[in-house]
């Protein structure tokens, strides 16, 4: 689905909340487009949370979590709301003066598709898998659940196709034979015949997805609307797990992302069930040093990157 360019949040919902009436604090912010993962987002808007904390939130969409980086770094943007946390960590290993504040995305949403007659992730011997690159969480993930399913390096065949609808798209022209997908894609795909293979949150439960990240320079002097914008987004979070709100926040996706109602639903429920959102600005330490292992261990950084480099005190709550 079409996602809009520019959107402006924040004040939306301030008088049902009972919100000041002054000039709100407006932030230059940025994500990568989406539906179902910016769930929250959409929610802080429509439902008041931003509004709460007297916040004007613009949001630029990109289409890679790189590009929304890049802006992140260059300080064209002040914060990124949600983005592959991979991205910033290749930016902090590189230099770059940004920081991780919060977890959103806690285990890739990440379902493995493919032609009819695979099972499992075994059928995949000798067949081909279509990830995003060799350097991004795909590769990490795949490896990791076809390890666990008995596969190593060389059981299988790879290719490179960015994007999960450019995934999918290769499976669908028969160049593949299973891709890895995000929601809304897997329902989409099963309803046109292809196999739903598996889960990756039920293989992969310690590697981060998605997180928050700010420029430092413009947060070591906006510490206080940094924490405005995570209280903001805890409170959206929390609305979204109290399952009395299921009809309602899949009506709200419908109408702010355009998701089909359908696709919708099934992501609510899927999402719910594995307990994608994180719920609390409390960043794990351990989940942090698991990102960098394994993003050395693909030669991804650098030998010296360590957790105290990802995050800025005062505004990244550590914990464990």
């Amino acid at each position: 689905m079409p996602i809009p360019r520019r959107l402006f949040l924040g004040l939306a919902g301030a008088v049902a909340l009972g919100a000041p009436a002054r000039a709100a604090d407006k932030i230059a912010a940025g994500t990568l487009g989406g539906q179902a993962p910016l769930w929250p987002f959409y929610i802080a808007t429509h439902k008041g949370f931003f509004a709460a904390q007297n916040l004007d939130v613009e949001i630029d969409f990109a289409q890679s979590g790189a590009a929304v980086t890049q802006q992140l770094t260059a300080g064209s943007i002040e914060i990124a709301l949600s983005v592959g946390i991979n991205d910033p960590i290749h930016a902090i290993d590189k230099g770059a003066a940004v920081a991780i504040v919060r977890i959103v995305g806690n285990a890739a949403p990440y379902v493995l598709i493919g032609k009819k007659g695979l099972t499992t992730i075994a059928d995949l011997k000798g067949k081909t898998v279509c990830i995003g690159s060799a350097k991004d969480m795909t590769t990490i993930y795949f490896e990791r659940m076809a390890a666990m399913s008995g596969l190593k390096k060389g059981d299988y065949d790879v290719l490179s196709a960015g994007v999960a609808a450019a995934r999918y798209a290769a499976l669908k022209a028969g160049v593949v034979d299973a891709a890895l997908v995000l929601p809304p894609l897997n329902f989409v795909a099963e309803k046109a015949g292809y196999a739903v293979i598996a889960f990756a949150p039920d293989y992969v439960k310690d590697l981060p997805f998605t997180g928050m990240a700010v420029f430092k320079p413009w947060a070591a002097t906006h510490g206080d609307l940094v924490k405005r914008v995570l209280a903001a987004t805890d409170a959206s979070i929390a609305w979204l797990a109290d399952a009395a709100h299921r009809d309602e926040a899949i009506a709200l996706l419908v109408q702010a992302a355009h998701a089909d109602p359908g696709d919708a639903a099934a992501s609510y429920d899927l999402l719910r069930r594995s307990g994608y959102f994180e719920p609390t600005s409390k960043v794990s330490r351990a989940k942090l040093q698991n990102l960098i292992t394994e993003e050395r261990r693909a030669g991804n950084i650098g030998p010296t990157l360590t957790v105290d480099r990802l995050i800025m005190p005062g505004l990244t709550a550590l914990a464990d």
